[in-house]
């Protein structure tokens, strides 16, 4: 699947720019549609206040266009994504809501005719939002229902409006994650068609080449896809580096590029990210909240050159100037615990293990935890990924 992958990644980052695209197959009012751009836009930047501003300016389309609740939607879950709340279900709750409230507007449209397949579009990518959602909780069957539905909407939107291609890329994210869910759900979810993960793969770089509304979350997504699933860094580092030469000031595409660099064994060029994020830091291109991650980044670094000293102090400071509630801070503790296990310290290490168990897991943290609780972090075996737990 990599090489298919690759080869259709090259196609796209040479030529994607010079795509013709429908810029408003949805036929939205000029101004609607320009907003809701602009609040997508909010989102890479992590300014969930202007990109929630954008849309509170269009909200007397709202009931013509469930676009706009489903911006809104956009918002709340790109602020429980960069912190890593979906486990959090009382922390998810404002996206909970907003999901129901994209889904009443999507319906209503439905039942007046969806002329454009607005409607069946925005009811299919809120409840692929929701499966994702189940996914996360390991909620197996109630993502496979609810993922079935989006796709059946989705379906629906292309054969009212064939120039619909963002709903291609729920389509696929479907048709992937469904392929690799377990046992009697993959096969129900598969019967009479392939099962193939590949075939999702190819729907979701043809949504990104086409796609107006989707393409830039779609290649993060698939960006977290590589990482995660496909065990393929390079081919995320792809991805990442053109998001962030799009979005220079992501703190979020900043973070992928940590994971990304770390699993590729490139110190070096870690290093320099970590640089990078530091310069955007102090000039007041990443917001005061993005200090741990900051932090975490220069230590990072040293924690993959093995310059234990140096890591353990940036670590310190992570934890030092970050929320609490920052993954990068509860991240930053994990590592303080490895760094105690590889001074010898084993009972400091164990104490923090276990404050790490009872803060919310962060992309895996509490099974690594419970990990190094069992057998002490050893470089040589456990510093080959930073998201090992896929």
């Amino acid at each position: 699947m990599n090489t298919i992958f690759r080869l259709s990644l090259c196609s796209i980052l040479c030529f994607g720019g010079g795509l013709l695209r429908a810029d408003n197959p949805l036929k939205l009012p000029e101004e609607v549609n320009a907003r809701v751009q602009a609040a997508l836009e909010a989102n890479y930047r992590m300014d969930f206040e202007a990109g929630s501003a954008e849309l509170a300016a269009i909200q007397p389309w709202a009931d013509e266009h469930p676009m706009i609740p489903f911006g809104q939607l956009l918002v709340e879950w790109w602020k429980v994504t960069a912190a890593v709340w979906e486990e959090d279900e009382e922390r998810c709750a404002a996206m909970l809501a907003a999901a129901e409230t994209s889904l009443e507007s999507a319906e209503a449209l439905i039942e007046r005719g969806d002329p454009t397949g607005e409607g069946h579009m925005i009811k299919g990518a809120t409840l692929g939002l929701l499966g994702r959602w189940h996914i996360k909780n390991r909620r197996w069957w109630k993502s496979y229902t609810v993922g079935k539905a989006a796709k059946s909407n989705l379906n629906k939107a292309l054969q009212i409006n064939p120039e619909l291609h963002d709903a291609t890329a729920g389509i696929g994210i479907y048709d992937y994650f469904v392929a690799k869910l377990p046992g009697i759900v993959r096969w129900l979810a598969f019967s009479g068609q392939s099962s193939d993960p590949a075939d999702g793969m190819r729907v979701i770089l043809r949504s990104i080449e086409t796609g107006t509304y989707t393409p830039v979350g779609t290649r993060a997504a698939l960006a977290l896809v590589q990482l995660r699933n496909e065990l393929d860094p390079l081919a995320a580092e792809a991805l990442i580096d053109g998001l962030i030469a799009e979005h220079p000031s992501s703190p979020f595409f900043g973070s992928l590029r940590l994971i990304a660099l770390y699993d590729s064994n490139q110190p070096e060029a870690l290093a320099e990210e970590a640089k990078r994020q530091a310069e955007l830091f102090a000039s007041g291109h990443y917001p005061p909240e993005r200090a741990a991650q900051v932090h975490f980044a220069a230590g990072l670094a040293e924690f993959r050159w093995m310059n234990w000293a140096a890591a353990e102090a940036a670590y310190e400071k992570a934890v030092a100037e970050g929320d609490p509630t920052d993954p990068f801070v509860t991240w930053a503790q994990l590592h303080l615990g490895n760094i105690q296990d590889v001074q010898g310290d084993r009972k400091g290490a164990r104490k923090t293990y276990h404050e790490v168990e009872d803060l919310l897991n962060r992309w895996g943290t509490e099974r690594l935890a419970e990990r190094y609780l069992k057998n002490p972090f050893d470089p040589a075996l456990h510093q080959v990924r930073l998201l090992p737990d896929g």
